[in-house]
């Protein structure tokens, strides 16, 4: 049964393999705004400095892409069905859910669903934690080509707008120029953005910072040694365990993600000597924020706020930055 349904994701998808690249025959070049779904706010937001007027955008996920009955969310159902494109991760577990809410579709939303031109937002990034092999010699489809939260490295910004612009130009010829000029654009702002966050945060260089969100790995390269510890890919080990190892390896900051149950969070304040900082790892739960860098930004200042309190704290933990 799981064979088949596989098959079935991967016929729809126009997928030889799970590690093909996801592309559709795309229909023929169309008029107007295209019609474009995305899997998450941080990709969407990159989408919509590139496509800019022509383009109009719906993210189909909240949240964590990994857990369990992941689905489109029902407000984007619509989106979705009319989508001319659908910038995605390469995440298997994206494409299922949305195979699967392709499935439950009404004979009117069908008669409605475009073929529409899948663009793999992965396309050419950089990873971290490619596994090399597996003790039981299998890696779960969703890590098998490394951390699935590729966009968290901003050094990636640049290659995910120019993949996504070469996706537009497909649907709309006509634009191509103002694509890549928009992708270009972006590219030129977040180098220099890039830059600003790594002088920031020079003198946190080294600094050892526990994470429970994985893809912040991604963000080594700008200063601090961003640590996670698993039991196996996507899970973390009990809270009383991690809380030994951040206090074995004297760890200064924890970072906690909002959607890392209150245990962990409980358990580090109250039994290491680590300062707690919760920050999101999407720009849909940082309020207000709408541009991609908006997702860097706000972590650099809850680094800086947290570093500084960690360094004047006293003998115990506890509380939040």
């Amino acid at each position: 049964m799981r064979q088949r349904r596989i098959r079935a994701v991967l016929a729809w998808l126009g997928l030889g393999a799970v590690g093909a690249a996801a592309a559709l025959a795309a229909a023929p070049p169309g008029e107007g705004r295209v019609p474009v779904a995305v899997v998450n706010a941080d990709l969407a937001a990159i989408a919509q400095r590139v496509g800019g007027r022509d383009v109009a955008i719906t993210v189909l996920f909240t949240g964590c892409v990994l857990r369990p009955g992941l689905e489109v969310e029902g407000g984007a159902l619509a989106g979705l069905v009319s989508a001319e494109a659908v910038v995605w991760s390469g995440l298997f577990h994206e494409s299922a859910a949305i195979f699967h809410a392709v499935e439950n579709l009404t004979p009117e939303q069908r008669e409605r669903l475009r073929q529409p031109l899948w663009i793999d937002a992965s396309q050419g990034t950089v990873r971290v934690k490619v596994p090399t092999s597996s003790c039981e010699g299998f890696v779960p489809i969703q890590f098998m080509h490394g951390d699935p939260y590729f966009w968290l490295n901003p050094e990636n910004g640049a290659v995910i707008a120019r993949t996504i612009a070469a996706g537009l130009a497909q649907l709309r010829p006509g634009r191509v120029a103002t694509f890549q000029a928009n992708a270009e654009a972006f590219a030129a702002d977040l180098a220099g953005r890039i830059q600003g966050w790594r002088a920031r945060l020079a003198h946190l260089a080294g600094t050892k910072i526990f994470i429970t969100q994985c893809g912040w790995a991604n963000l080594a390269r700008l200063g601090p040694a961003f640590m996670s510890c698993r039991s196996e890919p996507g899970v973390l080990v009990k809270p009383p365990l991690l809380a030994e190892q951040i206090n074995g390896q004297q760890v200064p900051i924890v970072v906690v993600d909002p959607h890392t149950p209150e245990e962990y969070a409980e358990t580090f304040r109250t039994r290491t000597r680590a300062r707690v900082v919760v920050i999101p790892s999407s720009i849909a739960e940082i309020p207000g924020a709408r541009e991609y860098h908006a997702l860097f930004d706000h972590l650099v200042e809850r680094l800086l706020v947290a570093a500084g309190q960690a360094g004047s704290r006293g003998a115990r933990g506890g509380g939040d930055a």
